[in-house]
Order: structure tokens, then C-alpha cells, then sequence
């Protein structure tokens, strides 16, 4: 019996596969996203899609998690359903933008330069190699490596002898040949600084004489069919036949999709520079390193030393570029928190500052010139829109923002009718309902008889259900709902931040009064509402408001300044090693300090 066919359909083309599978595994098997919050599990049910052709019937898992009117629209979950048939699906992939950034103007300092060289033709009389021809006129004993010298004949000869030479500084072991190109190119040398997400990966591609960006993209992180957290991602690289290399591939394929984005108007073989940020985990996958060290006690990376890789030994297509990951600071702060200090200018502040890095895995640090400390909050994905009923990415159509008065108004990401609700719209919509009195102190959402005359009669409207299953209706049409449960997984991330707060501001000895700024980076902290933050307690009441900032992609911005600069690089592999890692399960008020920080605080006028 023939295999069925699926005929996947997206914004980048046709793509199909015969074989066996439900439609996420064979949408991974030609490189697709379907979102997969819960890595297949069917726990999040935002794999809905619409198959046209004989699938299977609804499992168990779909009749629970999907409306009967869904299913008898066809819709189905794609970690569920299977082709029995020809199958023809639609893809929206979604592609995302990590916000902006604060800009620090950089001036470059590459490890690449060039020159143009004029050599005499070889004759019987100069017969002199290739390679000593160009150091002769380079005047710098510079060496290649084998793929160099294959291309290297051809290049000279095919140029007439008149070309430009690429040469990469490696300090004290000399100076590389990473390329000879036809005619004078002296005025284009270009490199890509990465930020790899665990949602989503960022790239900058910038002019690495001038400073100047040339493109930038972003893209989900081709590793999200297999979870929306690093824990679901490790526990697959451990546990699965061939876990580790895909999840490798998925990321390098994220990364050449985005250098494919970026390289319009450039050559991929005029990039000779690349660096990296990302947690502990988004580092060791992308270069293929076990993640089993991170993940058990007593949790240590592999390694915390700055890595420098040819792009082509990692799959990278970018045929002349050598490729730096920036040390990660612990098992669990990684070179995104060293980015983001070098970016909001923590280590060289002679007062004390605090950067937090707002995502599925909270990063933050704390401290001056003087000390920092650095901890991970696991705040899981909640603030992403993950395990939350009707949760979403900022994409068109998320409910963005909240207010409640005499009734409920919400404003959506490109004033699109509502499709869900993304981080900042959760966690205006919480302190909404705890400034009305709707959400008690304990996390608790109130039933109606017990807020009847307390709340507008238009609000009250709003809390509907029964017992122990009471909802907040945000909107009625489509109706999108805050649920109880939607509340403790918000009210648990929450906490888990101000709790990492707390105890570094313990551990330095200091209240939030004496805290000269914050920082809140990602696109999560540039976007979300700081009164709302205070008003849930994200952030200890004592921080003055004024001094919160929301500073978008710094992670980003660390690595687009190491990429520029020789000395930032020494600077990051400096500091990578004075920041203390914290681990916060070991402080001895830990537990008390969490069960704290889980409380709401009273509402502030």
C-alpha cells in the first residue's frame, strides 16, 4: 500500500513528503513550523490547523482540547491527526520581531581587514608560491588554511593578479588568509551578530568597517516543535535516538534562514565574522554539546570558555567566516546575560543597576562596577503566551493592552480584531483585575456573588462560571477568557522573578531605593506596561517607577557590539569571569522568599 502524500503549503513554497507521521513530524521533516508550545504532547493545542483530504479521527486528546464546531470545521491538532490520503495543508508561519533596541554607538575595531594587491605574474625567474607571493606584498607572515589554498590558484589567476585580500587577525598566532577576491573590494567587509532565543532568533547584519546596519530579521527558533522551554528541549536532546543533532540542525537551519533574509545585496562569502548570545542551553545545542551536565546536579556547563568555530564545521553557509560564541556565565545565565550587561553599561556604572532579562528563562543581574551577581529565574513560557488558554505571541491580532473602568477595552497588536492575548496584554489584564479587587492578594479569582456591587455592573457581567471554574471574558466576540488557571501560571512567573530579585538585592545588601536604574530587556520588557509590572509585583514595590526603562533587544546589541569591537570582545571574556553566579535554590530564605513573592501587592493608586 503507497505511503500517503501531504502537500504542505506556506509563504516560502510548496513542499511535500510521502510518508507515514501526524502532520508536525512531517511538517518538521521538511523544515516547517507549526507551533508546538508543549513539544507534541497535545497539552497546549496551538497546533491547530485545517487539513483538506482522508486524516484520522479526532483522538481522545482532540475531542477534550477542541470546540465540536472546530471539528466539524475540519480543524484539527497536528501532533494528533495523520494523512490517510492526499492531504493538503496550509502553513502560517510566524516570524518574529524581538523588538527594538537601545543603540550604543560602537566604534569599529575589526579583526578583519583587507588589501589590495598588485602581484607580478610567476615567470621562470619568480617562481614563488602563491602564498609567498601574497605575504611578500601583504609584508605579514600570513598563513591559510586548506579550503583557502583549493581556491586560492583560480582566485589569483582568474583576477589577473590584481585582487584583494581578506586577512583575520588572530593575535599572537598571526594572521589568517580567509579570502582573495577579483579586483579592489577593500570597501566591503560585512558580519552577522546572532541572538538565539529560545522563542526566537534575531539576526544583525552590519557593515564591519563603518558600524552601519546593512539588514536585520528574526525568526522562530526552528527548535519550538519540540517545546517552548529548555527543559522539554533537553529532556528530548537526552532521551530521543537522535535528540541532540536535531535540535542542532533545527537552530543552524534558523540561522541560515535568517542570513538568507539578510544577504539580499550581499555575497554570504563577503561575511567573515559572526557572534553569538544565548542561554546555556541555546549555546551548547547549536554547537552540539550534550545538554546532560546542565540539566542534573550539580548543573555545570560543559563550557564556560569563549568558543571560536569556522562557520562551514557547524553548517553555517558562510563559506569564509569564523564564528564566536561569547562565554556563557553559568550553567544557567548565559552569554545573553553578559550581553545585556555589556549593553545597559552595568559593569561600568559606579552605581548600582539592574538589568533583567524577561523570557521563557528569566535572567537578571545586579550590581555596579564594583560586583555583580547574576542569577536564572525559570519563569517558564506563560509570559509568552504558552499554557495560557487563550495565549499568544505579539502577532496581529494579540490583545496587547487592558483597561478596565466601567467596562473592558483592549487594543491589539496592529489593531487586528482579537486573537488571543500576548505577554503584555496578560499582564495588563492581572493587574487590571487586581487593582479592581477582581484577583485577591492569594491569587484567588473571585466568584461573582462575592464582587456583586463591589465592580461596575459591566464588569461583573464578565466573571462567569460556576464553583471552582470562574473566567474573566476579556471579549465576548471572539470570547477570550483569563482563566484561574491562566492566573496561577501568570502568578508563578511572576513570582519567580521578583524572587530572584529579592534575593540577589538580599545577597548585595541593598532595598530597591537604592537601585539607580532597571533595565527591562527583550521584546517583553520594552513593551510591557512598568505600572503593570509594579502592580503585580514583578518587581518589589520599593523601585521607584521612574527608574524602570524598557531597553528591548540588549542581548542583541552585546553581541552586534562584540562583533564590531576587538576590545569589547576582550571585555566580555573578562567580565564573563568577575560576574558571580548565583544559584538561587541555596539561599537559605529561598523558600520562604518564593511563597512571598507569589503574593499580589495592594493595589497603588
Amino acid at each position: 500500500m503507497a505511503s500517503p502524500r501531504t502537500t504542505f503549503t506556506s509563504h516560502g513554497g510548496t513542499y511535500r513528503i510521502e510518508q507515514e507521521g501526524t502532520f508536525l513530524d512531517l511538517a518538521r521533516g521538511v523544515g516547517l513550523y507549526l507551533p508546538s508550545l508543549c513539544g507534541g504532547r497535545g497539552k497546549c493545542a496551538k497546533c491547530r490547523c485545517h487539513p483538506r483530504g482522508p486524516v484520522t479521527e479526532p483522538t481522545p486528546l482532540e475531542a477534550e482540547l477542541l470546540s465540536p464546531d472546530e471539528l466539524d470545521g475540519g480543524v484539527r491538532l497536528a501532533c494528533q491527526a495523520r494523512p490517510l490520503g492526499e492531504v493538503e495543508v496550509a502553513i502560517e508561519e510566524e516570524v518574529l520581531e524581538k523588538g527594538g533596541y537601545t543603540e550604543i554607538r560602537v566604534a569599529p575595531e575589526p579583526l578583519v581587514r583587507k588589501a589590495f594587491v598588485d602581484l607580478p605574474v610567476p615567470a621562470p625567474h619568480d617562481d614563488l608560491a602563491d602564498v609567498e607571493r601574497l605575504r611578500k606584498r601583504l609584508g605579514v607572515p600570513v598563513w591559510a588554511a586548506p579550503p583557502v589554498l583549493r581556491a586560492l590558484p583560480a582566485a589569483l589567476r582568474n583576477a589577473g593578479f590584481h585582487a584583494t585580500a581578506t586577512v583575520w587577525d588572530h593575535g599572537a598566532a598571526g594572521e589568517e588568509l580567509l579570502a582573495v577576491e577579483a579586483g579592489d573590494t577593500r570597501e566591503r567587509a560585512f558580519g552577522v551578530a546572532f541572538d538565539i532565543g529560545t522563542t526566537s532568533v534575531v539576526g544583525y547584519l552590519i557593515d564591519l568597517f563603518t558600524g552601519r546596519e546593512v539588514a536585520r530579521s528574526s525568526r522562530l527558533n526552528g527548535q519550538q516543535p519540540w517545546g517552548a522551554d529548555v527543559i522539554s528541549r533537553a529532556t528530548h536532546a537526552l532521551e530521543a535516538p537522535r535528540g541532540l543533532e536535531e535540535l542542532q540542525a533545527a537552530v543552524i537551519g534558523t540561522l541560515n534562514q535568517i542570513l538568507a533574509d539578510c544577504c539580499a545585496d550581499v555575497d554570504p562569502g563577503e561575511i567573515y565574522y559572526a557572534t553569538v548570545v544565548g542561554n546555556s542551553l541555546m549555546h551548547h545545542l547549536a554547537l552540539g554539546i550534550t545538554p546532560a551536565t546542565i540539566t542534573a546536579s550539580p548543573y555545570v556547563a560543559v563550557s564556560r570558555d569563549p568558543l571560536q568555530v569556522k562557520a562551514t564545521d557547524l553548517g553555517i553557509g558562510l563559506p569564509n567566516a569564523w564564528v564566536y560564541f561569547l562565554p556563557p556565565i553559568g550553567a544557567y545565565v548565559g552569554a545573553d546575560t553578559l550581553a545585556v550587561i555589556m549593553a545597559t553599561g552595568l559593569d561600568e556604572s559606579e552605581d548600582i543597576r539592574l538589568a533583567v532579562d524577561i523570557g521563557t528563562n528569566g535572567e537578571m543581574a545586579l550590581g555596579s562596577r564594583e560586583r555583580i551577581l547574576a542569577c536564572s529565574a525559570p519563569a517558564g513560557p506563560a509570559f509568552e503566551g504558552a499554557e495560557i488558554r487563550h495565549g499568544m505571541r505579539a502577532t496581529a491580532g494579540a490583545i496587547d493592552r487592558v483597561r478596565i473602568r466601567e467596562d473592558v477595552r483592549v487594543w491589539t497588536v496592529g489593531d487586528m480584531p482579537p486573537r488571543g492575548v500576548c505577554g503584555s496584554g496578560l499582564v495588563d489584564a492581572l493587574d487590571q483585575l487586581v487593582r479592581q479587587g477582581i484577583v485577591d492578594p492569594g491569587g484567588r479569582l473571585l466568584p461573582r456573588p462575592r464582587l456583586a456591587g463591589k465592580i461596575p455592573a459591566r464588569v461583573l457581567e464578565r466573571v462567569v462560571g460556576q464553583d471552582h471554574t470562574w473566567e474573566f471574558v476579556l471579549t465576548w466576540e471572539p470570547r477570550i477568557v483569563i482563566t484561574q488557571d491562566d492566573v496561577r501560571q501568570l502568578q508563578l512567573a511572576k513570582g519567580t522573578i521578583l524572587c530572584g530579585v529579592r534575593i540577589l538585592m538580599d545577597e548585595l545588601g541593598i532595598d530597591g531605593s537604592q537601585i539607580a536604574a532597571v533595565a527591562l530587556a527583550g521584546a517583553f520588557g520594552n513593551y510591557i506596561d512598568k505600572r503593570s509590572a509594579l502592580g503585580i509585583g514583578m518587581l518589589p514595590a520599593t523601585i521607584p517607577m521612574g527608574r524602570i526603562q524598557g531597553v528591548g533587544n540588549a542581548a542583541g546589541q552585546g553581541s552586534r557590539m562584540t562583533l564590531l569591537s576587538r576590545s569589547i570582545r576582550r571585555r566580555a571574556e573578562t567580565l564573563a569571569r568577575r560576574v558571580d553566579y548565583f544559584e538561587l535554590s541555596k539561599h537559605p530564605s529561598f523558600e520562604d522568599i518564593f511563597v512571598e513573592s507569589l503574593a499580589f501587592p495592594s493595589p497603588r493608586p
